[in-house]
């Protein structure tokens, strides 16, 4: 071999050493979050949609007919029982107790005198003095007189009844709404809704639940007894529109007889103090029903539940930091969370985020979920 050639084969043999890349570092293990599970008592919950109403509303409808000539509030003001609210045209009714009272004047005239007659009348019997007859016949106007007496008596205290309608005044104490007539507008009895008046401390929340959520309720309160455990309670929240919750607790104090046919839901009804008078009529809320207490309760978050074909699952990280996927039986929700009923225990690390970047068996790298 020549010097020239002997020196190229050195050359190619360097390069060839040069071209080998270095053995490259072992794959990092992806990093999931993970939730830990711990056991606890945990209050089972439901949230359902309602409508807030007041406790009493009363449409004020005017008892006599006439033309509205006062308007005696400002419209949303708080009014108290008795206060006056509209006056109608009271001169018919001021002519008509006049007049009731003069028929009860003459009524009584004509009883007095009659009277003044059989006193006359009666010493002058023994004596034949006077027809029997003529005594008896005044006995009779005299009977016949106390009845009209009586009569226009009531016809005097309708009259002036009447006239008290004239001012129509607040039944409830409350707060009123917009006037529906102005003055000078004729009102009909019993028909013109003038106004109408609110109870708003406290409120009435109406909401219904399906006979399957019904069951359910009612039969977790029976496994509750059978377990010797109190029922939960029936004390319920409110949460308001903008996810809020309603400071006061409330109660249901009203459950309809039947399942409404139509919807097969059952009818509730809650009460809730409003002091504060911040819930209005009209307001769409939700309740939140706490309908029982479990007990050693293991909760995981929802987005660490999956479902296949029916079946719900969890990895989970176990020994050596391997994932393994357990199926498990959700329970109810609570909140943002899923009740575990089987297949999980106390301690279990359950991925919550990472999930698409596993699989069974693999190595990961943990960090807690926080919060």
């Amino acid at each position: 071999m020549t010097p020239r050639i002997a020196l190229g084969c050195a050359l190619l043999a360097t390069l060839s050493a040069c071209s080998k890349a270095p053995p490259a570092p072992p794959a990092r293990p992806p990093e999931v979050t993970v939730f830990t599970v711990a056991a606890g008592a945990t209050e089972l919950s439901t949230d359902i949609v309602s409508e807030v109403r007041a406790f009493r509303e009363v449409e004020l409808r005017p008892r006599v007919s006439g033309l509205v000539t006062h308007i005696d509030f400002s419209p949303g003001q708080k009014v108290k029982e008795g206060d006056r609210l509209f006056r109608i045209d009271p001169r018919v009714f001021e002519e008509s107790v006049i007049n009731a009272r003069a028929n009860l004047a003459e009524a009584e005239a004509n009883l007095v005198r009659v009277q003044q007659d059989i006193s006359r009348y009666e010493p002058l019997l023994p004596d034949n003095a006077i027809p029997r007859q003529v005594y008896d016949q005044a006995v009779a106007q005299e009977k016949q007189l106390r009845a009209v007496v009586t009569s226009r008596r009531a016809g005097v205290a309708t009259a002036e009844l009447e006239r008290g309608y004239a001012e129509v005044r607040s039944p409830i104490t409350g707060r009123i709404g917009l006037q529906r007539v102005e003055v000078g507008a004729l009102a009909s009895a019993g028909q013109t809704v003038l106004a109408t008046v609110s109870t708003l401390d406290p409120v009435a929340v109406y909401f219904n639940v399906s006979e399957r959520d019904y069951l359910a309720f009612a039969r977790r309160q029976q496994e509750a007894r059978a377990a010797g455990r109190a029922p939960a309670d029936r004390a319920i929240q409110l949460l308001l529109p903008d996810g809020s919750l309603h400071p006061h607790p409330g109660s249901i104090d009203f459950a309809d007889r039947a399942i409404a046919s139509g919807t097969g839901t059952l009818a509730l009804r809650a009460i809730f103090p409003n002091p504060d008078q911040l819930l209005r009529p009209g307001m769409n809320a939700r309740v939140r029903v706490v309908y029982d207490v479990a007990q050693d309760a293991l909760l995981v978050p929802q987005r660490a539940v999956t479902e296949l074909l029916g079946k719900y699952f969890l990895s989970v990280v176990g020994e050596g930091d391997k994932v393994e996927q357990r199926p498990v039986m959700p329970g109810p929700r609570v909140g943002d969370r899923w009740l575990i009923e089987s297949g999980l225990k106390p301690g279990d690390r359950v991925i919550v985020d990472g999930l698409q970047s596993v699989r069974p068996g693999m190595v990961v790298l943990t960090r807690p979920l926080e919060g």
